[in-house]
């Protein structure tokens, strides 16, 4: 998806999603930048992994960055959140990223059982994703049932519309490589250490994450990703897009008004 005009803003979705997940972002953020909003590779109308590569975050990054390359998109400013906060920190340190924000970023775990801890969920909804779907399939239509269904990812689930939220059922349940994925983070860790340099980074932790929680999985971003400005997204959940777009595009908007303002400083 594209939109407006300006400097490219980049925007990737977290784990079993799509780009959608940004709509209730895109016309306040379009307004300043050309947006585009990519479904991120082995996600259900992203660029499939080449033949015989096992899922991986290096994999998703090299398989997005050529995708960048096909598309004509130069040194875009990346704002991505959960997966696509560690991807957009993967581009910075590739050198592709004009600005990162990155909300609710994965890849902060510090030992196994941190990892677990968000590995374990993410299995058990996957394995019974298609059951849900077919529980709740004219459930849909009342706000309380989705925001009870929602509570672990968003504080207003129920602002999500029916149709985006089944779009959201059936993207995750049609990620097929997830499991695989989650096993290849468990095997080679997670974020590396990484010196933001001259690259404006925003590491923006959402106040009532419920996925990967600030105390256990945000703190030690301070340590990993030196150089980076640090944040927190008041009365949010994990995927604070509905939650509260106009403070989500604040946040992202400072941070590529700061890289801006360096390219035009003398």
């Amino acid at each position: 998806m594209e939109s407006g005009t300006g400097s490219t803003l980049l925007l990737l979705h977290g784990l079993g999603g799509t780009w959608h997940i940004w709509k209730p972002v895109l016309d306040l953020l379009s307004a300043r930048h050309r947006v585009v909003a990519l479904t991120l590779p082995g996600h259900l109308g992203g660029p499939a992994l080449p033949d015989g590569v096992e899922p991986s975050v290096d994999a998703l990054a090299d398989v997005l960055e050529q995708d960048l390359r096909a598309r004509g998109i130069d040194n875009p400013h990346v704002a991505g959140n959960s997966l696509g906060g560690w991807l957009a920190l993967e581009l910075a340190r590739r050198g592709v990223a004009r600005s990162v924000t990155a909300l609710s970023p994965a890849g902060g775990w510090t030992t196994p059982e941190a990892y677990r801890r968000v590995e374990t969920p993410f299995r058990r909804v996957f394995a019974l994703i298609a059951v849900l779907i077919f529980l709740t399939a004219w459930l849909l239509r009342f706000a309380g049932v989705r925001r009870a269904l929602n509570k672990q990812a968003m504080m207003h689930g129920d602002r999500m519309p029916p149709d985006e939220f089944r779009g959201a059922m059936n993207s995750l349940r049609r990620t097929a490589m997830l499991p695989a994925l989650l096993t290849s983070m468990r095997d080679k860790g997670g974020l590396r250490p990484l010196d933001a340099g001259s690259t404006p980074v925003t590491i923006a932790w959402c106040e009532h994450d419920q996925v990967i929680p600030y105390e256990t999985y945000g703190k030690p971003m301070r340590d990993r990703v030196k150089g980076a400005q640090h944040l927190i997204v008041k009365g949010v959940g994990h995927v604070p897009m509905y939650d509260d777009p106009q403070q989500v595009a604040e946040v992202i908007l400072q941070t590529t008004a700061r890289a801006e303002a360096m390219t035009a400083a003398p």
